[in-house]
């Protein structure tokens, strides 16, 4: 197998295998003509092809400009909302850690296990932060969904057009993430700080310990997919018709299972009903009254939202 072969086949390995045989041509014909002209200048063949694909470069980077794939994780078009929306996203990350330090202070840890356990919590939580904030500009940068080409030469004509109606700001984005954040680590410290201890001293759990089974992890991953949703939208840039049935889906997965809980009474835990409201079944009962209230207008609140704001950008204009 000679030089040109290797190199030929070294960069086949990444081109889709529909385009290979086109590829494999036209690669074989630009090196061959490169190559004729050196040795027809007086160059030896083997140092005219060892010149010739030292200039063509790393047979990878060269697959990646045939096949249009991007070598860089996020590239100069995302970058700057990337950067931009991960610089504050990480103020969220030590919130969670000083809830638990102030938490572990009161509870009696001492003050060297207190401070170690809030570090490791805002280090957890930022390095999700990290993690799923690039994994999907990451994603967008693949797939295009952007809506801008991030190759080629800019022009005017790749402005975006604006429609403050479908917009979201960064604002709106943080302070979502932070409200399933918050969440997200009120379910998990409940279970091991609540308002009211039993006689040994342990506390006891808001929410049913036999819902860890199971719904638990289930709504804790769906907090977490309705958080990686509002790094998207900011990412694309507004309101759309798939992304607007997408946060219907995970508004209805997240409320419909919730309410099913509550309504059946088997959301809290019976022993905390019991410390919080002794023999008042009345009072128990508000409260999940309340529960199944607040889910039930905050799911329909963000699915209407969200089709308005994605809809009333298709609307025809008056002129």
């Amino acid at each position: 197998m000679t030089l040109i072969d290797r190199y030929v086949a070294a960069t086949l390995r990444s081109i889709p295998v529909g385009k290979r045989d086109d590829i494999d041509r036209e690669l074989r014909a630009s090196i061959t003509d490169a190559v004729d002209a050196r040795v027809e200048s007086g160059a030896d063949p083997d140092e005219a092809e060892q010149v010739v694909l030292t200039e063509l470069g790393d047979p990878a980077r060269l697959a990646a400009d045939y096949s249009g794939r991007p070598l860089n994780l996020i590239g100069p078009n995302l970058y700057p909302d990337w950067k931009q929306l991960l610089s504050v996203l990480l103020w969220i990350a030590p919130i969670p850690g000083i809830v638990v330090l102030v938490l572990g202070v009161l509870g009696g840890s001492s003050a060297l296990s207190a401070l170690g356990s809030g570090i490791w919590t805002a280090g957890t939580v930022a390095l999700h932060i990290v993690f799923w904030t690039t994994l999907v500009f990451a994603v967008l940068e693949r797939t295009g969904a952007s809506g801008s080409n991030p190759t080629g030469a800019w022009t005017p004509d790749r402005l975006p057009e604006i429609d403050e109606s479908r917009r979201v700001s960064l604002s709106d984005t943080v302070f979502s993430v932070v409200v399933y954040v918050f969440l997200f680590v009120l379910v998990i410290l409940q279970r091991t700080h609540s308002g009211f201890d039993t006689a040994g001293g342990s506390a006891i759990p808001i929410i049913a310990p036999e819902l860890w089974s199971f719904w638990i992890p289930v709504l804790l991953g769906l907090l977490v997919l309705s958080a990686v949703f509002e790094i998207v939208l900011y990412a694309v840039g507004g309101w759309t018709i798939p992304l607007a049935a997408i946060n219907t889906v995970l508004n209805l997965l997240f409320a419909i299972p919730l309410l099913w809980l509550a309504a059946t009474d088997m959301l809290f835990n019976p022993d905390f009903l019991a410390a919080a409201f002794g023999d008042e079944s009345g009072a128990a009962t508000t409260a999940t009254t309340s529960v199944i209230v607040v889910v039930a207008l905050v799911a329909v609140w963000e699915i209407g939202e969200g089709w308005m704001k994605a809809l009333r950008g298709r609307a025809p204009r008056v002129r």
